[in-house]
């Protein structure tokens, strides 16, 4: 397993998100969690543009679609290793991210969805408050009535640089 899987692998790893890429749910924990992971400066090298489920990387894509790979034929390259303690230290700021809040009727992929999709509408898009909430609630009004809590989470976890 090379180095950029190994690292993709104990990024996951750290934030608690699983490797399996068997369903539309994992694969969407694995972008949201990475995009995330890497705004709070733990750069693993993707880039992301828009999708329909919001920030998406297709080297990303590959890359988890490798490591699934490589995982199911027996590889534990990854064992004994650790990421950078500045990585770690990183991540560790996302992770209050990484699942809704007691009072959001979301599951963690969709919760995980908004947060990154309003960050991405805010931050890469420079939309102010009320262009990204339009937009969320033209392209994901099943996601949209949480806004104000995904605000409230991404205001909390400074490092994303979040304002309103």
């Amino acid at each position: 397993m090379d180095a950029r899987l190994i690292a993709l692998k104990l990024f996951l790893d750290e934030l608690g998100i699983p490797d399996n890429t068997s369903t539309i749910e994992n694969r969407k924990l694995i972008q949201k969690a990475v995009y995330l992971g890497q705004c709070a400066g733990a750069d693993l090298g993707y880039r992301f543009g828009w999708h329909k489920m919001g920030p998406y990387s297709a080297d990303l894509a590959r890359d988890y679609y490798l490591l699934s790979e490589r995982l199911a034929l027996g590889d534990k390259d990854y064992e004994g290793r650790v990421l950078l303690k500045l990585k770690q230290e990183k991540l560790k700021r996302v992770l209050p991210l990484m699942s809704p809040p007691t009072d959001v009727a979301l599951d963690k992929p969709d919760w995980l969805e908004l947060v990154s999709s309003l960050h991405f509408l805010r931050k890469i898009r420079a939309f102010n408050e009320n262009q990204s909430r339009e937009a969320l609630s033209k392209e994901k009004p099943q996601l949209s009535q949480f806004v104000d809590r995904a605000e409230a989470k991404l205001k909390e976890v400074k490092s994303l640089g979040f304002r309103t």
